[in-house]
């Protein structure tokens, strides 16, 4: 039994969307790992559950670059967004001490899509209003 239909059709289709995007020839690699958590992609599956919970900002066309360090790093994870454009970039995340994680390993300082600033909630301080 379903517990919430709407949100498995949630992610379906954050899932189609996310698989539209990635390159053609990564395409297969992430759909088997958004599938099978036994093969890994941890990464591809948080940002999925962004893309699912907020409707974060998603090109059209993902870099081929960005996509790359979720298949090679294990421990990527999206924690940081452009700027400019929404786009989640993954991190390498270190120890945690309270709410936020530090970072091992900045991959994309600027944007692989558009090349704006890139950081923990970036877009969503920036289009933030203060009361």
């Amino acid at each position: 039994m379903r517990i919430n239909p709407a949100a498995d059709q949630d992610e379906t289709a954050a899932v189609e969307r996310l698989l539209a995007a990635v390159p053609a020839r990564q395409r297969a690699l992430v759909r088997t790992l958004l599938t099978n958590p036994r093969y890994g992609g941890r990464g591809l599956r948080a940002w999925l559950g962004l893309m699912a919970a907020d409707d974060r900002p998603l090109p059209a066309a993902l870099p081929q670059e960005l996509v790359e360090v979720y298949l090679r790093d294990a421990e990527a994870e999206p924690l940081h967004d452009c700027e400019a454009c929404g786009l989640a970039v993954p991190v390498r995340a270190g120890w945690r001490s309270g709410h936020e994680p530090s970072c091992d390993r900045v991959y994309f300082p600027a944007c692989p899509h558009c090349g704006g600033r890139t950081g923990p909630h970036a877009f969503w301080s920036r289009t933030a209003v203060a009361n």
